[in-house]
């Protein structure tokens, strides 16, 4: 094309800087080109109506290099036609069922019986049942020494703002931060993570927290800078109303 007529085309669609990427057949070779200087003066119309002309006339291609240029284009994928129409509503929905779900607010129950011991549980205060109670008695048969039973509440999101994400993997991402920085400033030897919400954000998205009960699970978050295992166990509701999971904690502890 004309360096003149690509120009203005170029201007005219908002185009600052233009790169092919296929030459066409019968094109000639790309050449730098010198704009011409054109002194319009006063009347500028008269000017373009004899220049548009001369540059359009010594531009037209013949019939066979029409003909040969628009079956390039039409094997061009990017000329192509979508088989399926393409419209908004589609692309929306497409959106919403690709948007991962957002986890509604939680917290957990933390204590530090003794140095180096931490215990995560599910916190579930509709129940109303005596888990300090259940927990003090548990950690007389485990410990010899003598240990502190004061509960901090552990919630999330930490931070309270509606512009952030609330998935799975943020809560993941979060917490898992949170224990690196508590084995850090004080080094954990040893971990309980209770109940389904307290096991699943602590342990890898690839391993069941409820699948993985009563088991000792490796902990290698945060590209390995925690590395902790952790017993998976029921929650202290879960175990004050299931008996048998409650006859297999203690035997376990014996």
């Amino acid at each position: 094309m004309n360096e003149l007529q690509r120009q203005t085309y170029l201007s005219a669609l908002g185009i600052e800087n233009y790169m092919p990427r296929w030459r066409l057949p019968n094109a000639p070779e790309p050449v730098a080109c010198v704009m011409p200087v054109i002194d319009i003066g006063n009347d500028s119309s008269a000017v373009l109506e004899q220049t548009i002309p001369a540059v359009i006339s010594s531009i037209v291609p013949s019939k066979v290099e029409t003909a040969i240029t628009i079956d390039v284009l039409a094997n061009l994928d990017v000329r192509q036609k979508p088989s399926v129409p393409i419209n908004a509503a589609a692309i929306l929905q497409q959106l919403e069922e690709k948007k991962p779900a957002v986890v509604a607010p939680f917290s957990l129950s933390v204590w530090r019986p003794v140095s180096g011991f931490l215990i995560i549980d599910s916190r579930n205060t509709t129940l109303a049942l005596p888990t300090d109670l259940f927990l003090n008695n548990i950690l007389r048969v485990c410990l010899t020494e003598k240990f502190n039973l004061s509960e901090e509440v552990l919630r999330w999101p930490m931070i309270e703002n509606r512009y952030v994400s609330r998935t799975e993997i943020d809560a993941r991402n979060e917490l898992q931060t949170w224990l690196a920085v508590e084995n850090e400033l004080r080094p954990i030897n040893r971990l309980w993570l209770l109940g389904e919400a307290s096991g699943k954000y602590f342990i890898g998205d690839d391993m069941s927290a409820v699948e993985n009960r009563w088991k000792k699970i490796a902990i290698n978050s945060l590209s390995g800078q925690v590395q902790v295992t952790a017993m998976l166990l029921p929650s202290l509701n879960e175990l004050l109303q299931n008996p048998s999971d409650k006859a297999r904690l203690w035997s376990m502890l014996d």
